[in-house]
């Protein structure tokens, strides 16, 4: 009897989740142990409901548009799971005769990858689940860099870029941006990449380091004054 492959999409999509969609679909249709290849529909919520969508038969011509679409085209969630929810996740994995799961997403959802394995393991289930690590905040454990974060990198520098120039055609302005990524600084970090001198952050506080809301104005107050007058010396020479 062929056994069957889940795959489940969990937190904020990035933009080369649905590339592991697609590799995942095309290899898992290589193997003839796997009969069909599912995707839950909108994450844990669709997992839960039996809610699944049959992956194997969708036309090649569409599978390949997965590698150049953001987002993901199976849906996600960010739904609270507990323990009852494991166990009931176990239950549909049984009843369906999957025996291959795939989570694809951030810590979150790699936390649930591992409670459901630990889960099936419990109950005697011989289901192998498995974690494809992809968030934009770069900070799964055990990774050096992750799948996602680099578009979320490239995007950052471009609207740092962007606002730096704006900023610099009228500089009596404070502009705080704020970047995603928690309690890691690696998005934040990548404003730095904005590249050229007088387009970058002139200041980027991480969150790995205590904020000092003292030191941060005191910094700013300076750098307020030092642009002004640089402003103003540029406008008397061209008044000249």
């Amino acid at each position: 009897m062929a056994e069957n492959l889940l795959i489940v999409h969990g937190g904020g999509p990035t933009a080369v989740m649905n590339g592991s969609l697609y590799g995942a679909i095309k290899e898992a249709k290589k193997s003839d142990k796997i009969g069909h290849i599912y995707g839950a529909n909108n994450g844990t919520g669709g997992f839960l409901k039996k809610d699944f969508l049959e992956l194997e038969n969708v036309p090649e011509e569409k599978l390949k548009l997965l590698l150049q679409t953001p987002g993901t085209a199976i849906g996600t969630s960010r739904d609270p799971i507990e323990q009852e929810h494991y166990e009931k996740m176990a239950d549909i994995l049984e009843e369906e005769n999957i025996k291959y799961v795939l989570f694809n997403g951030g810590n979150g959802t790699m936390d649930t990858c591992g409670k459901l394995h630990k889960t099936c393991q419990k109950r005697g289930l011989d289901v192998k689940v498995m974690g494809i690590p992809k968030t934009t905040d770069n900070d799964i454990a055990v990774t050096d860099h992750s799948p996602g974060f680099g578009s979320a990198a490239r995007y950052m520098a471009a609207c740092t870029q962007e606002l730096a120039a704006d900023v610099r055609s009228l500089p009596i302005h404070v502009v705080v941006m704020e970047a995603s990524g928690r309690n890691a600084g690696w998005i934040t970090a990548s404003s730095a990449l904005a590249g050229e001198k007088g387009y970058a952050p002139d200041l980027i506080y991480l969150p790995e380091r205590a904020f000092d809301e003292d030191k941060f104005i005191e910094d700013v107050k300076k750098l307020l004054e030092k642009k002004i007058w640089n402003f103003g010396s540029c406008q008397r020479r061209f008044d000249r």
